[in-house]
């Protein structure tokens, strides 16, 4: 008898045993989170811009969302939907190039590849219309239509920003009676005020997006000139210039973490001066004896980077690390001009055009050596934006075939063409306008 309570009672604490450990792992600490670690088997896909969808496939995941802690290279994401063994979730803003973590109930598993985020290939322009021009962006080689279609004309302009998946572009579209400026976000409009007077032109050049709010820079015409200005949202600031003056444009911007650069030039009443502004403070920038103007800024380590053209004869590229020129050279005789400049790694790298006598050329510079791009051979052809990601250098622009220009864009050297239709179409930046 006392050896058979001795066994009942062996077999009841394992019995206790085995239950205590099935509840634990049932429980898995709740929301279905695992009691043994996580792993990441794959992801997919394995490269795409900020608000792409990626699908994470593993074991040990959580079936409630909040206690997965996805993360791309460092920067949290947000988990859309998940299974214990797949997670869906989205490229966030600021993710780099590195690898996906999984975190879980305290346990962690690591990529054995790195997920590249890409910049995502989306250019402002327009196409023709019934002989209209008609705002229009492209993202890939899909051209959306912004509008608005009808008897006046409207452009949206590049660089084209793409935010959390979202197109952004800057432009304006005549009412008929005046030019009208506006960004859109994705196909939806928002009109920018001018000075009041709906006979008077309001023209916005580029789009920035820092923290979800919307920053647009261009112009408005009142009975003082034109005045220079940018928007945050639709509240407008204006841009202030030496001695009080009220000519000048801007053109281009960058805002980072709530800093507003813009860029642009002023009239000083014998030759056109190129500045930036950072804030409304402006400055400067070396041109020459005759005018000189930037379309182009972006901001690098705390350092502004400028990019235009000056004159010397003949109009000569050139971009500013902060106050300090540097020149390029086109042809060396014939008119050449920067309308983007992005820094990578440290190396400066501007796209543009030059004339040879008989066409422009498009082209891009690292650093200061020119890499000529194809057109049609022919025709004038220009290189409008510029942008690199994982060493690859994206340019985008138009060519002229002849009869109308088709826009474009280039991988490296490698030109791939847009829609759009039987006319003229056309990526385009503030110096098409400019000029």
């Amino acid at each position: 008898m006392i050896g058979g309570n001795r066994v009942r009672k062996s077999i009841l604490m394992l019995a206790l045993l085995f239950l205590s450990a099935a509840s634990i792992v049932a429980s898995g600490g709740g929301g279905g989170d695992p009691a043994t670690s996580v792993t990441i088997t794959s992801f997919s896909p394995a490269a795409g811009p900020v608000g792409d969808t990626v699908t994470i496939t593993g074991t040990g995941f959580s079936t409630t969302p909040a206690n997965n802690t996805v993360a791309f290279n460092g920067t949290a994401a947000v988990v859309t939907s998940c299974t214990s063994t797949g997670i869906v979730t989205t490229v966030p803003s600021g993710a780099t190039t590195g690898p996906i973590t999984v975190t879980v109930g305290g346990h962690t598993a690591t990529s054995t590849t790195a997920f590249t985020v890409t910049i995502p290939l989306a250019f402002g322009g327009y196409y023709s219309n019934a002989g209209v021009h008609v705002a229009a962006y492209w993202i890939g080689t899909t051209l959306v239509t912004l509008g608005p279609a009808g008897a006046q004309p409207s452009y949206a302009f590049s660089p084209a920003v793409v935010y959390n998946g979202t197109v952004y572009t800057a432009g304006y579209w005549n009412n008929g009676t005046a030019d009208v400026a506006c960004y859109w976000a994705g196909t939806t409009r928002v009109d920018l005020p001018g000075d009041g007077d709906p006979t008077h032109n309001t023209e916005a050049f580029a789009v920035a997006v820092d923290g979800g709010t919307v920053y647009t820079v261009g112009q408005y015409y009142s009975a003082s000139g034109w005045t220079p200005c940018y928007w945050t949202g639709t509240a407008k600031t204006d841009l202030l210039l030496p001695g009080g003056g009220t000519q000048g444009e801007a053109l281009t911007i960058a805002v980072i973490g709530g800093t507003v650069y813009t860029a642009g030039s002023y009239y000083n009443g014998t030759k056109r001066i190129p500045c930036y502004w950072t804030g409304t403070t402006e400055t400067d920038l070396a041109g020459g004896p005759a005018n000189a103007e930037v379309f182009a800024v972006t901001v690098d380590s705390g350092v502004v980077y400028t990019a235009g053209y000056r004159s010397n004869g003949s109009t000569v590229p050139c971009y500013w690390t902060g106050t300090n020129r540097t020149d390029l050279a086109g042809d060396g005789t014939h008119n050449a001009y920067l309308t983007a400049i992005s820094v990578s790694n440290g190396t400066v790298y501007t796209a543009g055009a030059y004339n040879d006598g008989t066409k422009y050329i498009p082209c891009y510079w690292t650093g200061t050596v020119r890499t000529d791009l194809a057109g049609d051979g022919t025709h004038d052809a220009q290189a409008y934006t510029i942008s690199v990601s994982n060493g690859t250098i994206y340019t985008a622009g138009g060519y002229n075939d002849g009869t109308k220009y088709i826009p474009c864009y280039w991988t490296g050297t490698t030109k791939t063409d847009l829609a759009g239709g039987t006319s003229d179409a056309e990526v385009i930046s503030s110096l098409w306008w400019s000029w």
